[in-house]
């Protein structure tokens, strides 16, 4: 596969595409980049219905020589790009010596670095790739790599992945089949130990990285199928793909067939990262479930031929339940459903199931289970091709092999399961009799505790009622003692008062009164005795001395109307 590069170095060079990539920060979703054999990246914009505009490119390394001479050149050594891949969205530098706030950040001031893979196992790291700034992006490298190896963790590196985790996984593919898994991290200088050096070229520069990558294991996967440890084994390019449903496992494709990795750290990351800070300590991943690998799909034997070439031309992922289906070099398409024994699903609980002072470690028996069917050794669907022609005896040796792996490897994890299952039904129907026989005591202690919950009721009910007969009585016993209570109150001592004075006024008009009857009576004998007198004296009064009398015995007959009505009301006001 060629590639024009038309405005680059001269009108009529051209270049290998090693890897080309849409970048996942592109607005639209039409930026396109692209890495060829020159050490240099393309960006373009692929716009729909126009065509591909050149926005800029850069170099990360020299040019390769095309020069005659026999001096190995920088490409024999290994330090030609491969791949590369985008690692998590973070802030642009520039943002974050800003301190700006997270609610406030939009989206040009995220930036998606990109790690680029060196065939001698350097990592670089490039920043600001798709900003509006017209420089060239800032390529960083390369990478520490802990702990340090003499060899660099291999000479054939070939393929570089990127999980989106937090902090990222990186893994790096050698032909030679030995995956390694790292963490990106930031490196942690003393100031008198920092880096200080910048490489530069007449057309690039390499900054001193604040990143390292921290490989905490190796997984070596085993390309064709070899029968004796003395074969000779088999090297490829080999291509990693991301599973995005699943960031726990990812695929190999290689010119031997197809590989699926496991990763239980993302899992493990993912819980430090979820819990709570104060149960931080109880989340720190550990290291001793390791990664593993499953051959799914072989298409190369010992007995292949070395020029033969076997590659897997396509490969794609089909999710719920997942699929994988794949072009085969033959021009055959096959599809696998696969099964992940190394997965699990997280199943949210509504509160932690752990103590604050120690983490309950105990396995579930599906876990163990599946620890139980996890096996070092696959039996991969095989996928030869046509043209080739096995002896008898080369057949005989691929059986054999395949019927050795199942007896050793399957075969016997399965009895040991069927001996876990057996063991743990019959422990499960043991516990079930004890429950059944502990339910019936149960019963039986419901129907008693119904009863003297009935009884209880019936006692509740009587003493209810004597409680309220009691609370009257003692209603009326406090009646009765607050009518004959000896003290009075403020206002019943003034109503007293009051009755004792109109008593004392009511004698005195009793008194008044009788003195009035009295003055009357005498005053009626006095009349009497007058009249009589005066008929028999026959006195004869003047015209103004009757009046004088008249007028005398009629206010006097006044008054004593007055004194009558006093009295009656007096007699009213007391009710005598």
């Amino acid at each position: 596969m060629t590639h024009n590069m038309d405005g680059y170095c001269t009108q009529f060079s051209t270049a290998e595409v090693r890897r080309a990539r849409w970048h996942p920060g592109s607005t639209n979703d039409s930026h396109l980049l692209v890495l060829t054999s020159e050490n240099s990246f393309h960006l373009y914009e692929c716009e729909l219905g126009e065509k591909p505009r050149l926005m800029k490119n850069w170099k990360v390394g020299p040019s390769p020589s095309r020069s005659p001479s026999k001096i190995p050149n920088f490409a024999s050594l290994g330090d030609t790009a491969v791949d590369f891949d985008f690692a998590t969205p973070t802030l642009r530098p520039d943002v974050e010596e800003k301190n700006v706030e997270t609610e406030k950040i939009n989206w040009n001031q995220i930036e998606w670095p990109i790690l680029v893979l060196r065939e001698n196992g350097d990592v670089f790291i490039v920043h600001n790739v798709l900003t509006g700034n017209p420089s060239k992006p800032i390529v960083l490298g390369s990478l520490s790599m802990y702990p340090p190896a003499d060899d660099n963790y291999g000479i054939d590196s070939c393929s570089i992945l990127c999980i989106q985790t937090t902090p990222p996984l990186v893994v790096i593919a050698a032909c030679s089949g030995k995956i390694y898994h790292a963490i990106l991290l930031r490196e942690a200088f003393e100031d008198e130990d920092k880096k200080t050096w910048s490489e530069r070229g007449s057309t690039y520069s390499l900054h001193t990285p604040d990143d390292a990558l921290f490989v905490f294991e190796c997984v070596e996967m085993e390309l064709g199928l070899f029968f004796k440890d003395n074969d000779k084994k088999y090297s490829c390019s080999i291509h990693l793909h991301s599973d995005k449903s699943n960031r726990s496992r990812y695929f190999c494709s290689h010119n031997a067939g197809i590989h699926v990795v496991s990763l239980p750290l993302v899992s493990q990351l993912d819980d430090y990262i979820a819990v709570r800070e104060e149960h931080a300590d109880l989340y720190l991943p550990s290291f001793s479930k390791h990664s593993s690998s499953q051959y799914l799909v072989c298409t190369r034997t010992k007995h292949t031929r070395e020029d033969e070439a076997t590659p897997i031309l396509g490969l794609g992922l089909f999710q719920e339940p997942c699929m994988l289906i794949a072009l085969l070099h033959t021009g055959v398409v096959i599809d696998l459903t696969i099964v992940d024994l190394y997965y699990l699903p997280k199943i949210d609980s509504p509160e932690p199931l752990i103590s604050p002072n120690k983490r309950v470690n105990k396995e579930p028996f599906d876990v163990h289970i599946r620890n139980l069917l996890q096996h070092e050794i696959t039996q991969p669907i095989t996928k030869l091709s046509l043209q080739s022609k096995l002896t008898v005896q080369e057949y005989l040796e691929l059986l054999y092999r395949a019927t050795h792996i199942f007896r050793t490897q399957h075969f016997v994890r399965h009895d040991k399961v069927r001996e876990e299952l057996g063991k743990k039904a019959r422990t499960l129907k043991a516990l079930k009799n004890h429950q059944m026989k502990e339910l019936d005591i149960l019963m039986e202690t419901r129907k008693e505790l119904q009863q003297a919950a009935e009884h209880l009721a019936e006692r509740y009910e009587d003493i209810k009622d004597n409680q309220e007969y009691l609370a009257r009585r003692a209603e009326e016993v406090l009646r009765l003692m607050n009518h004959k209570k000896p003290t009075m109150t403020v206002s019943e001592r003034a109503d007293a008062a009051e009755l004792k004075k109109m008593d004392q006024k009511v004698k005195e008009l009793v008194v008044r009164l009788e003195q009035l009857k009295r003055k009357a009576t005498q005053q009626a004998k006095r009349l009497e005795n007058y009249e009589t007198l005066e008929k028999k004296k026959e006195i004869v009064l003047s015209e103004t001395q009757d009046n004088a009398v008249k007028s005398h015995l009629s206010q006097m007959t006044k008054d004593i109307a007055e004194l009558t009505l006093q009295v009656k009301s007096l007699e009213d006001d007391v009710e005598i």
